[in-house]
């Protein structure tokens, strides 16, 4: 009890010691889960643990600054699977990308009808609660315009919870992992070429993702920089698995600890609605990529992971735990959060009201 009342009252470090404990808390969860063997373990172990832990008030806590280096380390790690005879792929992507925009403006206009019709948010809370974009930016570009910014952080953080806690075993069902599955993850050794590497992608990645202003930028610049290394030819080092476990138990407490502070009623309230929407886009998720996937050719799980209403790491991670490609996951999601951040203020100014996208 002192340790935790030391924890509860502290100064300083307070934020690192509750960062601490939500690893510790978020490494046992990822351990029974492994133990297991559930998808995507270490993320989902410590996602749920977490989540736990900061509803029954344990001193737990992961703030988007402590979550960047966990980020980087991915974005790395997703780079690594990035291979030269990709580009080659990529006119494959052609029609699934096309259609993309059409599937964010329906998914869009279902979700905004949801919060306005069953909610009852004010339209322009129900507007940016209901885009398909990322917490931070919606969360911002609804409080400019008089929304209630507090939900709309809760209910992209819950759907990002169930999203991440239900597609990873919708899509084992139907797509076993293979042997193959871990390759990309695990392999390498800590040594002075993989510091050399690794911390150079990350290095490189964090300074031209914040001097590009990229979406997620602590994510999407390391892995710009390993995927160019890779593809390239110029390298094709990999991140020790242990390393990956850890990162991805950080990016599992991360979305855990979202629901710190929140009494039972408000957090069963958030997942309920929550959940009623993200049963809205996962349905649509599906049907579109039955149907796209019918046209192509290309795995219909795969387009799942693309066009899923998950985060660009978690999705992204799913895909390299079963052997798809990731890099089509990142680039169909990279692209996700540019329309939606370009397109959504644009619908907003020029509908004058949020019910109507």
């Amino acid at each position: 009890m002192g340790l935790i009342a030391r924890i509860r009252d502290g100064g300083g470090v307070q934020v690192t010691l509750r960062f601490a404990a939500a690893l510790a808390l978020g490494a046992i969860g990822g351990a029974l889960f492994a133990g297991i063997g559930a998808p995507l373990p270490w993320v989902l172990g410590a996602m749920i643990a977490c989540a736990i832990g900061s509803v029954a008030g344990l001193p737990v806590r992961a703030s988007p600054a402590t979550r960047r280096p966990m980020a980087a380390i991915l974005g790395v790690v997703l780079g690594s699977s990035f291979r030269p005879d990709l580009i080659a792929q990529a006119r494959d992507w052609i029609v699934p990308l096309a259609l993309l925009p059409v599937f964010l403006a329906t998914a869009a206009l279902l979700c905004v009808t949801y919060f306005r019709r069953v909610a009852k948010f004010d339209p322009a809370t129900a507007y940016f609660a209901g885009m398909p974009g990322g917490i931070a930016e919606m969360v911002l570009m609804g409080s400019e315009r008089g929304a209630d910014e507090r939900m709309i952080g809760l209910i992209h953080g819950a759907r990002i919870f169930l999203v991440v806690l239900v597609l990873p075993f919708l899509i084992r069902l139907v797509h076993p992992p293979i042997a193959t599955a871990s390759v990309p993850l695990a392999g390498g050794t800590a040594d002075w070429t993989l510091l050399l590497w690794g911390g150079g992608c990350i290095a490189v990645g964090l300074v031209l993702g914040r001097v590009l202003r990229l979406p997620a930028w602590h994510l999407i610049g390391p892995l710009a920089v390993s995927a160019g290394v890779h593809m390239t030819g110029l390298t094709d080092f990999r991140i020790p698995g242990w390393a990956v476990a850890a990162a991805q138990v950080g990016l599992g407490a991360t979305i855990g600890c979202r629901f710190a502070g929140l009494d039972l009623r408000t957090l069963a309230r958030t997942l309920m609605l929550a959940a009623g929407s993200t049963a809205i886009l996962l349905a649509l998720t599906i049907v579109w990529a039955l149907a796209i996937g019918h046209v192509t050719g290309i795995d219909p799980a795969l387009l799942t992971l693309a066009y899923s209403p998950g985060g660009v790491a978690e999705m992204s991670m799913v895909a390299l735990s079963l052997a798809l490609e990731p890099g089509f996951v990142v680039v169909h999601h990279l692209t996700r959060v540019v329309l939606v951040l370009l397109g959504a203020p644009l619908a907003f100014a020029r509908t004058g009201k949020a019910g109507r996208p």
